[in-house]
């Protein structure tokens, strides 16, 4: 997916063609360095004929930025780290112009706001407004529908921090990768998918969101694997941090990793659907489940206002595509060890449970990766499961069996 970047607006910096942010109605950072974060609660949403008001309350006010997307079109806040005292349902709904919205940490220091609209937006305010006789700040969103053009005009500048900046996990012609110190130990990346602003599958009886899911599994793994001594082990996140996909795969690189491992949980309009699914990378899907799902899990950067690169579209060279084709090998016999370990401790898919498609997250060209969902949490047996402490130590048994089986054979075969 091709996403465009609006231009952003600061508190206190000169506005663009639109006013995106009232500088005289936010207030200095307060405590923002190490001092504790913002509450903000009590959400609202308000529409007259040609506007649409956000506001929610702040317990002190803070320095904000705004800016839009497109392809779709969004909206985004960002402020300083911030705990939403905000009720399960809130966002799945919006009003006017804003179709839905959620919040979260973004990244460490940084929260972030973003609004699904129904079309091109201009905002017509972003403030923070001072509580009046001691009640609490309120940040204020006003936004009123525009054409695209009026849109692409008023957001003109890339609007991507430097820290986020993706890796595309390929090398160019002659940038070859510095070769790989002889390690002790093979290097293990576990990736808890989603996180922060992106909460992933959420099930639709408790409310259960994925992304705690899968982080308290991919923690407990981690813990099983660096037990045994064998590994190096590292995590892409260890908090409900969100991460961009390919900041997931240039950690993976950065660390040299042998192998990668993403952990989901799954969903699925027919409740009745459950099991494990293993998924590897091709650029062609297995089939049209998988197509939709590596559909959903890359857009995870677009849930949070991210906007990637556009990763290469050919192979750098004869020797990149020779290591791709030794990667996929690698790849896939992983999957096969996870498909058996799994299905020896718990119920698989029923039909075809190794599949693949062209998920981001595995793009590493030199990094055996596979992506497994657990379970579905869109099936309330699934769901128990997921959440039983029993459970996840067979499971993540079964994940380290496998891990353990693709080492020894890669051992076992090698030169």
């Amino acid at each position: 997916m091709s996403l465009s970047a609006a231009g952003r607006t600061s508190a206190g910096a000169p506005a663009m063609a639109a006013p995106a942010v009232d500088a005289a109605t936010v207030g200095e950072p307060q405590g923002d360095a190490g001092g504790p974060p913002a509450v903000a609660s009590h959400p609202s949403i308000s529409v007259d004929r040609e506007r649409t008001r956000f506001t929610i309350d702040l317990s002190r006010p803070v320095p904000i930025d705004s800016f839009g997307l497109t392809d779709p079109y969004r909206i985004v806040i960002d402020l300083p780290e911030t705990r939403f005292d905000l009720p399960q349902e809130a966002g799945r709904s919006g009003g006017g112009a804003i179709a839905s919205w959620r919040w979260g940490l973004f990244m460490a220091g940084r929260s972030r706001l973003v609004f699904d609209a129904n079309g091109p937006l201009a905002i017509e305010r972003a403030a923070i407004e001072r509580g009046e006789n001691g009640g609490p700040a309120r940040l204020v969103l006003v936004l009123r529908e525009t054409s695209r053009e009026a849109f692409m005009a008023a957001h003109v500048r890339q609007t991507r921090p430097p820290a986020l900046s993706e890796g595309t996990g390929v090398l160019a012609k002659g940038d070859r990768e510095p070769t790989r110190a002889q390690k002790a130990k093979p290097v293990v990346v576990i990736d808890a998918g989603h996180g922060g602003i992106d909460v992933g599958t959420r099930s639709p009886a408790t409310g259960t969101v994925e992304k705690g899911v899968v982080l308290d599994i991919a923690r407990l793994l981690e813990k099983k694997l660096a037990a045994t001594g064998r590994y190096e082990v590292h995590m892409t996140r260890r908090d409900d941090t969100f991460v961009p996909l390919g900041e997931r795969v240039r950690i993976a690189r950065q660390h040299h990793a042998d192998l990668f491992l993403s952990i989901h949980a799954d969903a699925e309009y027919d409740r009745l659907v459950r099991g494990a699914t293993v998924y590897t990378l091709d650029d062609r899907a297995s089939d049209s489940a998988a197509a939709a799902l590596a559909a959903k899990e890359n857009a995870s950067d677009a849930l949070a206002g991210v906007v990637p690169d556009e990763a290469p579209s050919a192979v750098a060279d004869i020797l990149i595509d020779l290591i791709l084709r030794e990667t996929k090998r690698f790849s896939h016999v992983l999957a096969r060890n996870l498909v058996e370990d799994l299905g020896a401790v718990g119920r698989l898919v029923k039909v075809q449970p190794h599949r693949s498609a062209n998920f981001r997250v595995l793009k590493a060209h030199d990094v055996p990766s596979a992506l497994v969902e657990l379970g579905f949490l869109t099936n309330k047996d699934d769901e128990q499961l997921l959440m039983s402490a029993d459970w996840r130590e067979k499971t993540t048994s079964a994940l380290m069996s496998a891990i353990d089986r693709y080492f020894q054979n890669r051992v076992a075969n090698a030169p």
